[in-house]
């Protein structure tokens, strides 16, 4: 797009995306159809875990392609929505995502092991505490 172009053609808001990830995806597919796309991101947005204020990332395409990237957008989704992931073959598996995987299930039962040992202490330390109060006001 040249400078020419862009005076004449404003770039106007497609849509607001929380991560800059999703809207990255989205000019992706743009392009791909031929869709001149600009991402917009805060300065706010490498805090991808938090949502602050203004965080959000846009999407920009020229005013005169705005219902094409719709339509666009439109058919990429309903394309996605079609595909039948169980048929897709993803090839195997690489030993580190295994071990990731595996090592994931040790953390969880970990965790799992602690919040059941907090719940009994913390229901002992009450029946104590009640017992002491029952005991003292007698």
């Amino acid at each position: 797009m040249t400078v020419n172009e862009s005076e004449s053609n404003p770039l106007v808001m497609l849509c607001s995306c929380q991560h800059e990830l999703e809207a990255q995806s989205l000019s992706a597919i743009l392009e791909e159809a031929g869709i001149f796309a600009v991402v917009n991101s805060s300065p706010f947005t490498v805090l991808s875990c938090a949502i602050a204020p203004g965080s959000e990332v846009t999407l920009r395409v020229p005013q005169d392609q705005l219902e094409l990237a719709k339509q666009a957008l439109e058919i990429s989704r309903i394309h996605a929505a079609t595909i039948d992931w169980d048929e897709v073959d993803l090839g195997e598996m690489p030993p580190e995502v295994e071990n990731l995987i595996q090592q994931r299930e040790v953390i969880h039962g970990f965790a799992r092991f602690l919040a059941v040992t907090g719940m009994i202490l913390g229901l002992l330390i009450l029946l104590v505490f009640t017992a002491g109060i029952v005991y003292i006001s007698f």
